[in-house]
């Protein structure tokens, strides 16, 4: 499939991005979108939590470190609203931890990325976790 196939392909996926730092975000923004994906930007938990309330993604790139609401509380509020295995959970934080990814783990994460990562490893995730060949 071509560059422009992929990017039709990806173009029917709603991607939450929850990050609350701005220069990575804007990096990653420009990268999901000119790889075809839906993507909106929630800056942290309280926009992320306002987004799910009228929308339902098809996977979250979740940072576990916001401030005021964590990671963690902002998938409670995705399984109340729209139910567990609602959306496919990227774990994307600079901790690598093995008690942050038990809890992972048991929270359904599908996924971790440690920070930094790069644009093909972001992408490339994206695509196995939503079963897009590549």
């Amino acid at each position: 499939m071509g560059d422009k196939g992929m990017q039709n392909v990806r173009a029917n996926y709603r991607v939450l991005m929850i990050e609350d730092t701005l220069d990575y975000a804007t990096l990653n923004l420009m990268v999901l979108k000119k790889a075809g994906f839906n993507v909106f930007h929630a800056p942290d938990g309280e926009a992320a939590i306002e987004w799910l309330d009228t929308h339902k993604p098809d996977v979250i790139l979740l940072d576990l470190n916001l401030p005021r609401i964590t990671g963690w509380d902002v998938l409670k509020h995705l399984y109340a609203t729209h139910g567990e295995g609602a959306a496919r959970i990227i774990v994307t934080t600079a901790y690598s931890d093995s008690a942050n990814r038990l809890v992972g783990k048991l929270q359904g994460v599908d996924r971790y990325l440690t920070k930094p990562f790069t644009p093909q490893d972001l992408i490339g995730t994206l695509d196995t976790v939503l079963g897009i060949p590549t």
